[in-house]
């Protein structure tokens, strides 16, 4: 009987071992179809996303807004005109009489017709409001197109950060299928195995164990990867169910440019900052205005009466203003004071949060370069072979079901870390890039 099963034991090995030499299949990433699958650069995403992007465009609309409001600014008040007549005249009960008087009117000096009153009136402005105004437009617009620059450069670190996620999720799902497909097979010859009485029930149980964890571990990166399509979509405005398949990186840099130099580069050209300059000089404009809405403005006037009570034809000259004696408009100088107090503390704020930020990014980054820089020579293709000599050791008999198990969990691990260092390089590159606004990967 044990030689029987000594037989046995071994031809289940020998089963067990040829299953698992099969060569692996080559299996890609489950996707729509190949009509549905679009394969795209980063280069090809940016150019989508300047033109299609709704935030971009609606920000653009907001420029040319501003632009509308300058030329609004420029103009002159309208001249006013004002005409009196007569409606209904009691003494004739006629209605509208703009003819000529009657000789005997003119005789007696009372006249029932002809008689009408015109007014032309423009404002002047004064103290220069007109000026300020504009000034004050130029300034919103200028903060119009600042803040399209911080929404470009928010949205486009949104783009390649997704595309990044996206490319290398994607790798860490294929590693996953993989190794589900391997498994699996391991799984189909141990249960015929368990058959025959050449396994335990317990290692057969092992093994599904196994295959299941990698089942969640491919539902978790699909769900990643779609709410990364979603998101490109939304970027890309991109109303069909296309599966946007990244196609590669650009190549990482591995020089770090130094801390000073970064620090400059984010507080001379970063928009938030430009922001907090330009909502200075806003308000220093706003303040201006105020200041000089304290001068009333004039109104300048010519008045012609027809058979007025001086003579038949009188011409008159006419000038008013307000008599600035309550309201010289206080309130609104005061508020504008303030506004202006207010955002020159928020510049000061702001290079703070500047300057901490670009410290914070090269700290991180430079983690990474250090974690990268120390890995021991060939460390990638010894990561690759642990995977093959455990399957030949497995093979051969000369370790057993947990050492195997523990030696792939060592490979999927080290790739699994090997794929999240490369995305966390990158994603620290494009935060530095993001927190200067400088291309500097």
């Amino acid at each position: 009987m044990t030689r029987i099963s000594t037989q046995i034991s071994k031809s289940i090995f020998v089963l067990i071992g040829s299953l698992m030499t099969i060569p692996l299949l080559a299996q890609t990433i489950p996707s729509p179809a190949s009509s549905d699958t679009l394969r795209v650069t980063l280069p090809q995403l940016e150019q989508q996303f300047v033109e299609r992007n709704f935030q971009l465009l609606a920000q653009r609309y907001q420029i040319n807004i501003a632009d509308a409001s300058i030329t609004q600014a420029g103009l002159r008040p309208n001249p006013n005109l004002w005409f009196q007549g007569n409606l209904y005249n009691p003494q004739t009960h006629k209605f509208l009489q703009y003819g000529p008087p009657s000789e005997q009117d003119r005789s007696s000096g009372q006249y029932n017709s002809g008689y009408y009153a015109v007014q032309l009136q423009q404002v002047v402005l004064l103290a220069g409001k007109r000026s300020k105004l504009i000034a004050l437009a130029e300034s919103n617009r200028s903060l119009a197109q600042i803040a399209f620059r911080d929404l470009m450069r928010t949205l486009h670190y949104q783009l390649y950060t997704t595309y990044a996620n996206l490319f290398f999720d994607l790798q860490a799902r294929q590693l996953f299928a993989d190794e589900l497909s391997r498994q699996q097979r391991l799984v189909e010859s141990y249960r015929i195995a368990l058959q025959t009485g050449g396994v335990a029930p317990y290692e057969v149980t092992r093994l599904e164990v196994a295959v299941r964890d990698l089942e969640a571990n491919l539902a978790n990166y699909a769900t990643q990867i779609a709410d990364e399509q979603a998101t490109l979509r939304v970027l890309l405005r991109q109303s069909s169910n296309s599966f946007l398949l990244p196609v590669e990186l650009p190549a990482q840099a591995m020089t770090l440019p130094p801390i000073n130099v970064a620090i400059d580069s984010a507080l001379t050209n970063r928009p938030d900052v430009s922001l907090s300059q330009e909502q200075i000089n806003n308000a220093q404009r706003s303040l201006s205005l105020e200041r000089s809405r304290r001068t009333p403005d004039l109104t300048l006037g010519l008045y012609f009466e027809k058979y007025s009570n001086a003579y038949d034809n009188f011409t008159g000259f006419q000038a008013s203003m307000d008599l600035p004696v309550r309201n010289r408009n206080q309130g609104a100088i005061r508020s504008a004071e303030t506004t202006l107090k207010s955002v020159t503390s928020g510049l000061e704020n702001q290079q703070t949060v500047v300057q901490s930020d670009v410290i914070d990014a090269h700290d991180k980054l430079n983690s990474y370069y250090r974690q990268l820089n120390t890995r021991p020579a060939g460390y990638l293709d010894r990561i690759q072979n642990i995977s093959v000599e455990a399957t030949r050791a497995y093979n051969a008999r000369v370790i057993g079901l947990l050492d195997y198990l523990d030696k792939i969990r060592t490979y999927q691990q080290a790739q699994l870390n090997n794929i999240n260092l490369q995305n966390n390089l990158f994603q620290s590159q494009q935060l530095f890039d993001y927190v200067t606004n400088t291309r500097f990967f």
